[in-house]
């Protein structure tokens, strides 16, 4: 994770300057700019041409809504692929996740990627079962969205945002 040392091509660098990214839900030609607060700690996974949703303290998000990701959980902890992005605008962010099984013989347990208070990556649990939405402690940093999960049994589809 860096905070504020990252050059990124012709987006701009992340230092004393902020940098802009377009949201989700219109052509790059017409999408509004965001730009990343000067403090934001910028995480390793957070990629400048990927979807984007800005989320305050409030819970309020500007952007559309994450799409939904497919996810195997098998009997072997593993990572899905990145979501979109997330830029929480202060330190109380929580960002929501919600994820449900769609197929398979098993039950999924599923963790999320969120933030602690130092800006470190941390993964609470989502729940297992079925499926949950729940929110989680995100913060001021700008990173994507991801999970991890497992089945104990079997296998299971999971469809996740």
């Amino acid at each position: 994770m860096s905070t504020f040392t990252r050059t990124l091509g012709a987006v701009g660098v992340i230092g004393s300057f902020a940098f802009t990214v377009a949201l989700v839900g219109a052509p790059a030609s017409a999408a509004p700019a965001e730009t990343i607060p000067v403090g934001t700690t910028v995480d390793d996974s957070f990629d400048p041409a990927a979807p984007t949703v800005v989320i305050g303290a409030n819970g309020a998000s500007r952007g559309s809504f994450c799409p939904d990701k497919a996810f195997t959980a098998v009997a072997t902890m593993l990572n899905s692929g990145p979501g979109c992005n997330v830029i929480g605008t202060s330190n109380s962010t929580k960002v929501p996740y919600g994820w449900y099984k769609h197929r398979g013989n098993g039950s999924p347990c599923i963790w999320g990627k969120g933030f602690n208070s130092k800006r470190q990556p941390v993964w609470p649990a989502l729940g297992c079962g079925a499926g949950r939405t729940t929110t989680v402690s995100w913060g001021n940093v700008a990173a994507s969205k991801q999970i991890r999960g497992l089945a104990a049994v079997g296998w299971a589809g999971v469809q996740w945002n």
